[in-house]
């Protein structure tokens, strides 16, 4: 069921890393190079006569599609007291009432262009700008007019009704409630502290609620006419287009609007030093983990104008890098002293920089201070050593060369992010070409001297006599928490500790020590339709490969075999369920998981190990000259997983302290009493939120076990490789690292467990949480004959209940700011279908929303849908197959779904036929059959009782 992996996805903790990186460093530094950088000659760049400034890229992927981008250098800073929230709220207005577009056809028109709301159709508001989001398909004409129509309205023809304004007032107001919790209590303590008691500290970009129920509509009215002008704007336009059109139409749409006059001055507001050394312990009862802080005070962002600034920049990336690839190996070690760390030289308020380091401990925050703060000292002090910087320079080269051997298949959304920043915050825009040979001329010159000495520059005792320490976290006796002093004297303690230079490491030149017997391609099969070959190796074990050109330099691959954890019983669940972050936690053959990043350093490739509920198996990555080295790692990874108690007790501390405060987290502790709910007492019940009790239940030697029955045997194994192949280079690569992969002889398979969700109708009514603030996670599921057909009527279904979700429980009712409906129909292991709705809201809309969408259910039994809402439905379906088809993730998951889990290949060939053959009746009938009232649980989280 889709519930699992969404539960499962929001109990994630996130975790920090930096990259890792080699390049011989032995040429001289020459005089700095104070040449200007140079633009890309690719892209226009212009200003009309009224200041606005514009950007135009043609570039083909993906074909038929345009990014358009409209910039406001405008955002809550500009905000006047009465003003807070404003800035986020015109972004919310501009999408309910345009000159050209009232009240909500905006997105009922984009919904007929197949753009989806929130999935493509966007904007955001940050403290300095406000940002529009809008792709449009090109393949009908009009369409593209059409999009710079939009723009040009938002630009300047926002109608701000009253009725539209306070209609309004309740979506942002769910949006607000929505980011109240743990984090954001927390938050609006230190911030202050953490912004030097600047205007930043009280512009936060959501507002203040007291403003957002009681604005007066003139209010936002100024906020609009003041800001949103053309000498402030900037309207970026990268796809499928000329640069002469693009132009033509920024003319059309955006020459005749004027500056108001008088205008004001787009001010910036200062952010000051913090002109000593303080600290703070914030804690919260529902925060789910600590974690430190150390801030120094900011400087003036470092502009790069000139090439030797270009320069300098890569000399800070490398520092960085370095640095922050010490922090990682250190929380992969046996006793790891921090679960994460990341440090760098960076900026989080446009035109200023500052050192920041972020740890979040193991088991004893003392000790991770004075382990993360140790790092800065030593490299204060001793610096880095030519290892370190040889593996970061080869990292960097790698990286750089992928991207330009992809300039020709680089998708328009990333190109045209650049531009948008280029806009605000003069980020150099040389193109790949220049980039590439910048990073060719600049990376072997660069010395071990010129990184230490910005540890010197930054990290020096001055840098440190003032900053702000900070400690977030659960309100609980199970971790010792510093006071305000004590955290004060913990970091000066730490700034004075004695420290060791790290030792020279020796870095493995090859994965494998012994190179495997190949063996041999005894048949291939091509399927034309697919233009895939299938190749069968002299060990059973099956190839499937299909050469592409989408991307320049991309190569996915993944294996599957028939398995999985349906296979184990209850005593393996925890076992089963944490087996791939075992595994890759303990490494592979002689090498820890640093050393084995180290050893790849400089290339372009991942394998991970992956386990689900009716198979295993593989997915990896390479770029095209890497993939030696990915057949090299498939073959290391299968064979000689590595048994490694102290790095295992090590992952045991980390997981044990991520999970401890879980369950404070209203949602989390929700989702856990859901999934109890959802399948009874079943000890096969899925681990929906890990617990120190599930982690308890690991016994390393059976997770070996376990992943040697299942990878160490290749019998059933089927590779699916796509992208830029070359099938004459790949053959004795497949014969050699997966022709020569061991079998037993006998044919895996998976099984139907017998778990199943509680029949019947059944509701959960859940209480935890301090603020107002509900969640609604219904879920409708049964057992059906599987039919492939049906289970697009179900996505479809699903689609038509989210147009009704924005239509009328957001616009209409202003309940929500987000939530949706998925649905799916499941063949294996057994035919069922199920479909979820999420719907965060306040504890008041709860009934009302649940009454809703019974009545729009009810409706999809009673009455066809909408001929306009069907064909929205279909249109974007096709939309987002036209653009996934042009895709090597796509065909990979395809083709292991046709040719490994045999489903009917003409369906896939007839997608489009198939969608635009559904008609409003056979949706009708699907809903009659899907919602047919047996079975449902209706889960519904509440804030605590008094």
């Amino acid at each position: 069921m889709q519930l699992r992996s969404l539960i499962k996805q929001a109990t994630l903790v996130g975790v920090m890393a930096a990259q890792g990186f080699i390049a011989p460093a032995v040429v001289a530094q020459s005089q700095p190079d104070l040449t200007p950088l140079p633009i890309d000659p690719k892209v226009t760049i212009g200003k009309l006569d009224n200041g606005l400034t514009y950007y135009i890229r043609p570039n083909e992927k993906p074909q038929k599609k345009v990014e358009l981008r409209l910039v406001v250098n405008a955002g809550s800073i500009l905000e006047n007291d009465d003003q807070q929230g404003l800035a986020h709220f015109m972004e919310h207005m501009n999408f309910n009432g345009t000159k050209n577009y009232p009240k909500n056809e905006l997105v009922d028109f984009l919904q007929s262009l197949g753009v989806q709301f929130g999935a493509d159709l966007n904007a955001y508001t940050s403290f300095d700008e406000t940002v529009y989001i809008l792709p449009i398909p090109t393949d009908k004409p009009g369409n593209l007019e059409k999009g710079f129509e939009v723009l040009g309205d938002w630009a300047h023809n926002a109608n701000l009704t009253d009725e539209d304004i306070d209609a309004e007032r309740g979506v942002v107001l769910e949006e607000s409630r929505g980011g109240k919790g743990a984090q954001d209590r927390m938050m609006r303590k230190y911030l202050p502290k953490l912004l030097a008691n600047s205007r930043y500290a009280d512009r936060l970009p959501i507002g203040k609620e007291d403003i957002l129920k009681n604005f007066d509509y003139q209010t936002l009215r100024a906020f609009y006419r003041d800001w949103y002008r053309p000498d402030l704007m900037a309207v970026a336009v990268v796809g499928d287009v000329t640069a002469e059109e693009a132009k033509a139409l920024i003319e059309k749409y955006f020459g005749g609007i004027t500056n108001p006059t008088p205008s004001r001055a787009r001010q910036s507001y200062p952010i000051e030093p913090y002109g000593a050394a303080t600290a703070m312990v914030v804690t919260d009862k529902e925060a789910t983990n600590y974690m430190f802080q150390l801030q120094l005070s900011v400087r003036d962002e470092a502009k790069q104008v000139v090439v030797n600034d270009y320069r300098n920049k890569l000399v800070e990336q490398i520092f960085n890098q370095i640095l922050n690839k010490r922090y990682q190996e250190l929380s992969q070690s046996a006793t790891p002293p921090f679960i994460a760390a990341f440090a760098q030289n960076g900026s989080f308020i446009r035109g200023y920089e500052n050192f920041s380091l972020i740890s979040i401990p193991s088991t004893d925050i003392e000790k991770a201070i004075h382990a993360a703060i140790a790092e800065l000292v030593k490299a204060e002090k001793f610096g880095f050593n030519a290892t370190e910087l040889e593996l970061v320079k080869k990292q960097m080269m790698s990286n750089i060369e992928k991207a330009y051997n992809e300039r020709n298949t680089t998708e328009s959304e990333r190109l045209v992010s650049e531009y948008v920043r280029n806009f605000l915050t003069q980020e150099p825009i040389p193109g790949i070409e220049q980039e590439y040979n910048y990073y060719q001329q600049m990376l072997p010159t660069i010395t071990l001297d010129e990184v230490n000495k910005l540890a010197q520059k930054w990290l020096n005792k001055d840098a440190f006599s003032e900053y702000f320490s900070l400690i977030t976290g659960p309100d609980s006796r199970q971790m010792k928490v510093p006071t305000d002093m004590e955290l004060k004297e913990l970091v000066s303690k730490a700034l004075a500790q004695e420290v060791s230079a790290n030792a020279e490491k020796v870095i493995a030149d090859k994965l494998l020590d012994k190179e495997p017997v190949p063996g041999t391609i005894v048949s291939e099969s091509k399927d034309a339709d697919l233009d895939a070959t299938t190749y069968t190796l002299s060990n059973g074990v099956k190839v499937t490969v299909k050469p592409t050109d989408f991307k320049s330099d991309e190569i996915i691959m993944t294996a599957v075999k028939k398995g999985g954890t349906n296979n184990y019983p209850a005593a393996d669940k925890s076992n089963v369920n944490f087996m791939d972050n075992v595994i890759e936690a303990m490494g592979y053959g002689s090498f820890t998981p640093t050393a084995l990043s180290d050893a790849l350093s400089g290339k372009t490739v991942s394998l991970l190990p992956r386990m689900g509920e009716l198979s295993t198996g593989l997915r990896g990555s390479s770029s095209v000259q890497d993939l030696k080295t990915l057949m090299e790692l498939t073959y290391l990874q299968l064979t000689q997983p590595r048994r490694d108690e102290d790095l295992y007790q090590g992952f045991i501390t980390n997981m044990n302290t991520q999970l401890q405060f879980l369950d404070a987290n209203p949602q989390i502790a929700f989702f856990d009493t859901l999934g109890k709910t959802m399948y009874g007492d079943n000890p096969l019940r899925p681990i929906m939120v890990p617990t120190p009790a599930d982690i308890k239940q690991i016994n390393m030697d059976r997770v070996l076990e376990i992943y040697k029955q299942e990878f160490g045997q290749a019998d059933g194994f089927h590779f699916f490789i796509v992208g830029n192949i070359n099938a004459d280079s790949l053959k004795p690569l497949m014969e050699k690292y997966i022709a020569s992969l061991p079998v037993k002889g006998v044919a895996p398979s998976f099984k139907d467990n017998g778990l199943r969700p509680v029949a019947g109708n059944h509701r959960l009514d859940f209480y935890k949480g301090t603020e107002p603030k509900s969640l609604i996670m219904a879920q409708y599921y049964g057992e059906t004959p599987f039919a492939e057909d049906l289970t697009i009527k179900a996505q479809m279904l699903a689609e038509v209940l989210n147009i009704i979700v924005i239509e009328e429980m957001r616009e209409k009712m202003s309940a929500i700011y987000s939530g949706g409906v998925s649905g799916s129909v499941e063949r294996d292991p057994y035919n069922h279908y199920s479909f979820q709705l999420y719907l965060p809201c306040g504890p008041e809309s709860v009934a009302p929303l649940l009454a809703e969408m019974d009545k729009e259910i009810a409706n999809l039994k009673t009455t066809e849908v909408e001929e306009k809402n069907l064909n929205k439905v279909k249109l974007a379906m096709i939309e987002k197959r036209k653009e996934a088809i042009k895709t090597n993730n796509y065909w990979n998951s395809k083709l292991e779904q046709l040719v490994f889990w045999n489903y009917d290949k003409q369906n896939f060939l007839n997608a489009e036929q198939r969608v635009n053959s559904v008609t409003a009746a056979d949706l009708k009938a699907a809903a009659i059959k899907l919602f047919d009232g047996k079975n449902s649980l209706i889960a519904v989280l509440y804030p605590e009782k008094d």
